[in-house]
């Protein structure tokens, strides 16, 4: 019989989690309603954070003191190795400015052996990830045996893999790109995979950009909402909504879910939101739909599930307030831009700082 959990048995991950998980209480850790990974201890100065994945741990704190006791509380029951000062985790580099209180996240390791991995280290670099107007669609797959075969030679889906860990990571400014190549996994075309190594190629360019955080702006939480509405020719829509106002308020109602867990995760670390979260909108039609709450036949067939953004708004949770386009950056999350537009939402969204000019 054994006795106790063996790594790499199914159970063992769970066993490891209740068992890091007691310990931790035991410190007098306590794990966060809005994300149970992450545990918090004290208040003011003396606060301590711990972020757990599975047995990868970033421990944050404004004295170094506390630091120290919370690794030496843990190194009495588990053998530990402490890294220091956090500089990389879970694929993801994370650089330090004291003096201009910033903190940069980025994944450049990963962009070049991506950039490796599809042989692309030679090629002409690109401007963007997605020229404005491209339209990729299902009349673009392989319609003959032999197409069929050639394409089973490219890894699309390895390459969409790889785009996707970036996207999701550090790099929304090629979002939307792989967005468009993930519709395809299944019958990808020769003019798929070209727009996918295109992306590769857009990377080239800006291995080093990243999401910067600035500490001097505090952590008063802001969000912008945006929707392609219509954007897949195949279907004639991106989301099932028979008008850009419909998609815009699915698209707001998506937000204030965000919003909401992320109030809920502030509080927890000691960063609870004061005043309404404000949400920025450029489809005014959508923020009058918000604001009026009786009925309307024109709208009685939207799910009542999307209606509780109205129930936000109220309970002053949530602000929504008009940007003009120019000014929307989400918009670079929704659809190809050109370069110059692309780096100035980028800037404006503090993503992408290094971002080298093109000559």
């Amino acid at each position: 019989m054994l006795l106790q959990s063996l790594y790499g048995l199914k159970q063992a991950s769970r066993v490891w989690n209740e068992t890091i998980d007691k310990h931790l209480k035991s410190m007098g850790f306590e794990p966060a309603d809005a994300d149970p990974c992450v545990y918090t201890r004290g208040e003011g100065e003396d606060e301590c954070i711990v972020c757990l994945y599975v047995d990868d741990m970033l421990i944050a704190s404004r004295q170094k003191a506390v630091i120290a006791s919370v690794k030496a509380g843990i190194a009495e029951k588990f053998r530990i190795k402490d890294l220091g000062r956090a500089r990389f985790i879970l694929g993801i580099e994370i650089d330090y400015d004291m003096e201009r209180r910033t903190l940069g996240i980025s994944q450049k390791a990963y962009t070049e052996s991506s950039i490796k991995k599809f042989g692309q280290e030679n090629a002409k670099p690109c401007l963007t990830p997605l020229e404005p107007g491209v339209q990729l669609t299902k009349a673009d797959e392989p319609q003959t045996e032999e197409d069929k075969a050639k394409m089973k030679s490219k890894p699309y889906r390895s390459l969409v893999g790889s785009l996707m860990y970036l996207a999701c990571g550090t790099r929304p400014d090629i979002l939307v790109a792989v967005a468009k190549l993930s519709r395809f996994l299944e019958n990808p075309g020769e003019k798929h995979w070209d727009a996918g190594i295109k992306v590769v190629r857009y990377l080239l360019k800006t291995k080093d950009v990243g999401i910067v955080y600035d500490g001097l702006l505090g952590t008063q939480l802001e969000a912008y909402s945006d929707a392609d509405w219509a954007g897949n020719r195949d279907d004639r829509r991106s989301t099932v909504a028979l008008s850009s106002t419909e998609a815009q308020y699915m698209a707001l109602s998506d937000c204030v879910k965000e919003c909401v867990w992320m109030r809920r995760l502030l509080k927890d670390i000691g960063a609870e939101q004061v005043g309404a979260t404000v949400i920025y909108e450029d489809n005014q039609s959508a923020m009058a739909l918000v604001k009026n709450v009786g009925y309307q036949a024109r709208t009685k067939h939207i799910d009542i599930r999307y209606h509780f953004i109205r129930e936000k708004v109220v309970s002053n949770e949530v602000e929504l307030e008009y940007v003009d386009a120019k000014n929307q950056l989400a918009d670079f999350m929704t659809k190809g831009l050109s370069s110059k537009t692309l780096r100035y939402l980028m800037m404006r969204s503090n993503v992408g700082p290094k971002l080298e000019t093109s000559n």
